[in-house]
This record gives structure tokens, C-alpha cells and sequence, in this order.
């Protein structure tokens, strides 16, 4: 040992001020803000998911009724609703929906408005 007695009592010193725990506590913090953010993303899914879901007529009446300013829209739409649900054929009930599709689309780009 080469070291004086005042060089040993700086080491000391050091040693004593070295947290063994530091990296451990910084992985848990890192492995909590992933967790919350994984549950933030999951969230977000199934959110987007359910509304992307809905019946894109119900949609356009939901728009036109909330509003309430013609009517005469909402209760068109009131009916394209129920054919696009009750329909007969498969096919008719697809391509009415697809319709409600196109109006959204339509109001989105040349209104400027985010039917929900």
C-alpha cells in the first residue's frame, strides 16, 4: 500500500459517494414511461379503432342532426341509415355505405369539415 492516510480517506470519501442502486432505479423509470406509453398507444388503438368501425351513415346523420340546421338532411339521412342497416341485399347495403363514405370524404376536402 502506497497510499498516505489522507490519500485513503479521499478514496473513502469517493467510495462513499458511489450510489451501487443509480442504473438500477434509471431502468425502472425507462421501463415505466415505456409501459405508460405502450398503454397510452393501446388506448389510443382501440379508440381510433371503434370509431373507424361505425357505420359511416351514421356518421353523416350524427353530423347533420347535432347541427340541426336543416331537418330536412337529418331525417334524409335518418332514412339512408336504416336502408344502409336494413337493407335486403348485401350488395345495396355496401354500396349506400360506400355513398356515406364519399360524403364524408367530400366534406372533409372541399368544406373543410371532420365529420366524427
Amino acid at each position: 500500500m502506497d497510499e498516505t492516510p489522507e490519500e485513503l480517506e479521499q478514496i473513502r470519501r469517493e467510495a462513499a459517494e458511489i450510489d451501487p442502486y443509480r442504473y438500477r432505479r434509471h431502468r425502472r423509470w425507462m421501463i415505466t414511461v415505456l409501459i405508460f406509453a405502450a398503454g397510452a398507444g393501446v388506448c389510443w388503438l382501440a379508440i381510433t379503432m371503434a370509431s373507424a368501425g361505425r357505420n359511416p351513415c351514421e356518421r353523416v346523420r350524427d353530423h347533420y342532426c347535432r347541427h340541426a340546421k336543416d331537418q330536412a338532411k337529418c331525417a334524409s339521412y335518418e332514412s339512408i341509415l336504416r336502408e344502409s342497416v336494413q337493407d335486403q341485399s348485401p350488395a345495396m347495403r355496401s354500396m349506400i355505405r360506400d355513398q356515406c363514405l364519399t360524403k364524408i370524404n367530400r366534406l372533409k376536402e372541399e368544406d373543410g369539415v371532420s365529420v366524427r
